[in-house]
């Protein structure tokens, strides 16, 4: 996916990418809402900044976007 990105140049620094997949694994749709949780309450976020979330749905190989504002 990075790649990919650069390729478009929509490159996203690494360090300002956000996933607990290692430590929650799939937990299926209330994935999102859990990153958002944890990223929420981990206090990186400011107002203003936008996030950018990528779904993926393992099953039938489609993914879904979605862009939000920190207010």
């Amino acid at each position: 996916l990075l790649k990919q990105l650069q390729e478009i140049n929509f490159a996203i620094p690494q360090d300002r990418w956000f996933t607990n997949l290692g430590r929650k694994g799939n937990t299926g749709s209330a994935s999102f809402y859990i990153m958002l949780e944890e990223l929420f309450s981990s206090g990186k976020l400011r107002r203003g900044e936008r996030i950018l979330g990528m779904i993926p749905e393992s099953g039938r190989f489609s993914v879904g976007y979605v862009l939000l504002t920190v207010v």
